[in-house]
């Protein structure tokens, strides 16, 4: 058995294997859970060409949205912050259509909630530069139809009160750094699900790495 045809058969059944169970969880999360898990499938049906994948995608993705609710964190790991990040990413990069503005004002509404200033975590799992993250991106979106901006004057001022510096990253180093460490048996039956050391990871890892993807994105 040759290696090309090894690695196409084993991607073949973890893809099934993600896709069967995935409707299963409710883990909601970036990190963990169907928000990670639907960025993984959207890329990979780019990657493959392949529709199957972008529909359930879809599928996935409209199941999370109807399932958030308000006992939701609000961190980026496990949270409102990784949820609205990765609608955002999706919108911004013609996954999906639609005006991530009226789509995420709910998440916006609750994450103003947080006073910055009280914040001392400052990690990108579960404090303030997973926050920043969100709220740059959310700022910085693509959206032409924007007619009011996501977070009010008293919510900017507060990040400009802190200041606290924070380095931008691009959607893919942050997508690549979440994804943690690719697991070290082939039992993909025994790995976790999302992004984080599991089989939506180790898809993303295999699709960021290939020049010919990368090429034809624009966000890399």
């Amino acid at each position: 058995m040759n290696k090309l045809y090894y690695e196409n058969t084993f991607l073949l059944n973890m893809t099934q294997h993600l896709m069967l169970n995935s409707c299963f969880i409710n883990d909601m999360s970036l990190y963990h859970g169907k928000m990670g898990i639907v960025l993984s499938f959207a890329h990979y049906a780019r990657y493959t060409g392949e529709t199957i994948y972008e529909e359930f995608a879809d599928e996935l993705l409209g199941e999370l949205i109807n399932d958030i609710n308000d006992e939701v964190p609000i961190n980026f790991e496990n949270g409102l912050c990784g949820i609205g990040w990765g609608i955002e990413h999706l919108i911004e990069n013609g996954f999906i259509k639609g005006n991530s503005d009226e789509i995420l004002v709910e998440i916006d509404n609750k994450i103003m909630e947080w006073d910055i200033s009280r914040i001392k975590d400052r990690s990108i799992k579960s404090g303030l530069a997973g926050l920043y993250h969100y709220v740059s991106k959310r700022i910085n979106s693509t959206n032409n139809h924007r007619i009011v901006a996501p977070f009010d004057e008293k919510y900017i001022r507060g990040w400009n009160d802190i200041n606290i510096f924070f380095t931008q990253q691009n959607d893919v180093t942050i997508l690549l750094n979440t994804t943690g460490n690719t697991p070290g048996n082939n039992l993909f039956y025994e790995w976790e699900l999302g992004i984080k050391d599991g089989c939506a990871g180790y898809l993303l890892n295999i699709i960021f790495n290939k020049r010919s993807y990368q090429n034809k994105n624009k966000y890399i």
